[in-house]
């Protein structure tokens, strides 16, 4: 009987000691997990990158359908630019002026709804100028001139625009397809380098790799029959607004042939990234440098190098600008380059267009004449 009740309590005990070790493992394994200790090296980059992007300051209210503002307030060489778009459920609205230097500042008020697209230029003309997007009926000289696949790839867009699904998924599809053809990529581990995060110098760990034109090809080649399901079998890449800014990338990586990477992490996020290449024989650069702050990206350093001339640019950020509450600031050394700044608010005020409507596509060619010698300031 005694041998029986030893033999239970160390029973008892085994278990007590394998529960607790299942538990410690369990422990440990998401420890691990949750700071991508078994991450594949590529799968650390992209781990690093999305928890860079999600450190952002809390909100009282983070509401991502609910109508919004972003202002922009630039400068450019000599020209400046005010603008500002509005969103709400019902239109979209995009308003500014941009001073021309030399040339009387242009004003321009766009507004697209459910089926069409407004514009006035109160500098040029009181009327307001109508693109219906929803219906047919384009038969004027412009509409001819434009030709109609052309002109229905726009009302594609436009259409885009308004609703906006058709863009997200676009856009998940490409970054889908990217991070696959990403974990194809030999990722080498390099030597710790420092760099200064929040205030103080981190020994940040690195690794490289190598994007070639063949790698960009593959992706171009998914995202097309993803645009091509969305709008078209006649549609290209480029007609997809974050279409436009893959293509840019890829023709770059095109011209050069391939692009030498650096990625350097501290505590899971992004450090600073490095893209080195040569374009027509001479070096170029591009560095991203995360200061960090209240947040990651709350300060940062952005370089240049082309054609032996280094131009840099300083960002902070107020805010939190995916929760539509925060503020961009960005400061160039260059007065060639733009320095400015982007507010992002909640909640929104239209402008109304006032005046006799005018529809582009419906005038015929001396109807746009006179509309010409308007904008010049004469009549005929």
């Amino acid at each position: 009987m005694e041998k029986q009740n030893d033999h239970k309590k160390f029973s008892k005990k085994i278990g007590a000691l394998s529960a607790g070790i299942i538990v410690i493992l369990a422990i440990v394994l998401f420890a691990g997990i949750k700071n991508g200790f078994f991450l594949r090296k590529g799968d650390k980059i992209l781990y690093a990158a999305y928890h860079t992007i999600k450190d952002q300051p809390g909100t009282a209210d983070d509401v991502k359908d609910e109508d919004y503002t972003v202002s922009v307030d630039g400068q450019w060489k000599e020209q400046k630019i005010q603008a500002e778009y509005a969103s709400a459920s019902d239109q979209k609205q995009l308003k500014g002026t941009i001073d021309l230097d030399k040339l009387p500042d242009l004003e321009f008020v766009m507004t697209l709804d459910e089926k069409e697209l407004k514009t006035q230029l109160p500098s040029l003309s009181q009327k307001v100028f109508v693109y219906d997007y929803k219906n047919g009926g384009k038969s004027g000289y412009l509409a001819k001139k434009i030709g109609s696949e052309k002109l229905e790839r726009f009302d594609t867009i436009l259409e885009e625009l308004y609703g906006g699904n058709e863009q997200k998924t676009v856009g998940k599809d490409i970054l889908k397809e990217a991070r696959k053809e990403f974990n194809k990529l030999k990722m080498n581990k390099t030597e710790k380098k420092e760099f200064e995060i929040d205030g103080q110098k981190r020994n940040c760990a690195g690794y490289q790799f190598t994007i070639s034109k063949d790698n960009a090809q593959i992706v171009l080649e998914a995202a097309e029959k993803t645009v091509k399901k969305n709008y078209g079998d006649g549609t290209k890449i480029s007609a997809d607004p974050i279409g436009k800014v893959f293509m840019a990338f890829y023709d770059k990586i095109s011209a050069v042939g391939e692009m030498e990477c650096s990625v350097y992490l501290y505590h899971n996020k992004l450090a600073a990234v490095s893209v080195s290449y040569e374009d027509d024989e001479n070096a170029q650069n591009i560095k991203v440098l995360f200061l960090g702050g209240d947040f990651r990206t709350q300060n940062m350093e952005i370089s240049f190098l082309v054609d032996e001339k280094t131009t840099t640019i300083q960002t902070n950020t107020t805010g939190n600008l995916a929760a539509k509450e925060g503020t961009l600031t960005f400061e160039s050394d260059d007065t060639d380059s733009l320095s400015g700044r982007i507010s992002v608010k909640k909640g929104c005020q239209m402008s109304e267009l006032t005046g006799e409507e005018c529809d582009l596509m419906k005038l015929n060619g001396f109807e746009l004449l006179e509309l010409f010698g308007e904008f010049a300031g004469f009549g005929f």
